[in-house]
């Protein structure tokens, strides 16, 4: 009788707890294991973030920097130095970008698989910021960026690159990591968007300017100078190119100051411009002759300076500005007041800021405070091979 009543009891608990399970809805169900076959596709979060950054940077808008990964950032810096990428495979994007030069060239214009380039190859430091990529602002993104030039100076032959790289286990490996299970297949857009991820992580913010700026160190009496009674005064005229707001990336992506004729081009009309810049790409006759501002952060190790590469130290080009400015057609307004006019008002030639030796000689030391030597020797920036 008693085991009777047991088993119908038990049985009881049995239904009831039946029925509750049935209306139990499934998104409780935690999936508390990995399998092998999950984990391939699961890479380790990487966040972009500091002190530094939060006190001297913006705020990074780029939709990409929340879904960089670990391996996805190893990914992109191995591509970033595999020559097997190019139609010949002699260059790779390491090529003209050479890390102690701030991943500059070290030529006055780059030279690609299929000859010399018009331009110099410029600074990659600190691109997570920059809402335009290459010296014209041609393309929107880094990802863009490397797809202009995988194509255009690497030559790169994307069915032959893909085949290289998901045939070799330790790339096929970090493509699962950095795109889930769409890495499984490797595709063209991938190899951009892994390059891309490298260098958002490529920032320079440990330099003497910085630590000054931070209060962890002080400017000498040469050094306040410079930065106080030149660089963000009218003596210099830096500020307006190389800085604002209060931010210190050194360089203006403020929307309509991004681009700049600082009269190192003499033109007549807007079909004079050896070089025409911006305005080749967007066709507007007040773009023709502009060019995006370059960041100073590293310029004492990036030369030869300017698009083309014409000046080979920074001695030539703080004197370029002190007495060799060249009128043309949209010159930047602020230069513009450093050209002398005639009795017409019509500006002469060649003006220029006039600054003193004294003056040349502070502006270059601030110049060389911009060294993040860190960067330069930055072992995650190295080439992985």
């Amino acid at each position: 009788m008693k085991r009777n009543i047991l088993f119908i009891f038990t049985l009881a608990l049995i239904l009831v707890a039946l029925e509750n399970c049935k209306h139990e809805p499934k998104t409780t169900i935690v999936k508390t294991t990995t399998t092998e076959a999950d984990s391939a596709y699961i890479g380790t979060k990487y966040v972009i973030g500091s002190n530094a950054l939060t006190f001297e940077f913006p705020g990074i808008t780029n939709p990409y920097k929340d879904s960089l990964t670990v391996e996805g950032i190893q990914l992109g810096r191995m591509l970033f130095y595999d020559k097997h990428l190019s139609v010949n495979g002699q260059m790779a994007c390491a090529s003209c970008h050479i890390l102690s030069h701030s991943f500059a060239d070290t030529i006055p214009i780059a030279t690609n698989v299929f000859g010399p380039n018009k331009r110099k190859a410029p600074r990659l430091v600190n691109l997570a910021w920059e809402p335009y990529m290459f010296w014209d602002g041609r393309q929107p993104t880094i990802a863009a960026q490397a797809q202009d030039a995988s194509h255009n100076e690497l030559g790169m032959v994307a069915t032959n690159a893909v085949a290289y790289l998901q045939a070799d286990t330790v790339y096929a490996k970090l493509f699962k990591k950095a795109f889930g299970k769409a890495g499984a297949t490797v595709n063209v857009n991938q190899i951009y968007l892994g390059i891309q991820e490298f260098l958002m992580t490529a920032i320079s913010i440990n330099s003497r300017f910085d630590s000054v700026m931070r209060g962890q160190a002080t400017f000498t009496q040469d050094e306040t100078a410079a930065f106080y009674a030149i660089f963000i005064q009218t003596t210099g005229e830096c500020f307006h190119c190389h800085s604002f707001g209060g931010n210190y990336l050194m360089a203006n992506y403020l929307p309509g100051q991004t681009f700049r004729n600082d009269g190192l081009q003499a033109a007549t009309t807007i079909n004079d411009y050896a070089d025409a810049g911006r305005g080749a790409i967007t066709g507007v006759p007040s773009d023709y002759g502009l060019f995006k501002n370059p960041s100073l952060r590293n310029v004492a190790v990036s030369g030869p300076y300017m698009h083309d590469g014409r000046y080979k130290t920074l001695d030539q080009v703080i004197n370029f500005y002190s007495d060799s400015l060249k009128y043309s057609p949209n010159m930047d307004q602020f230069i513009a007041l450093h050209i002398p006019r005639d009795s017409s008002g019509n500006y002469l030639p060649v003006g220029g800021l006039h600054l003193t030796t004294t003056a040349k000689a502070q502006l270059l030391t601030l110049l060389n405070d911009m060294t993040d030597t860190s960067y330069l020797n930055n072992p995650a920036f190295k080439d992985p091979f």
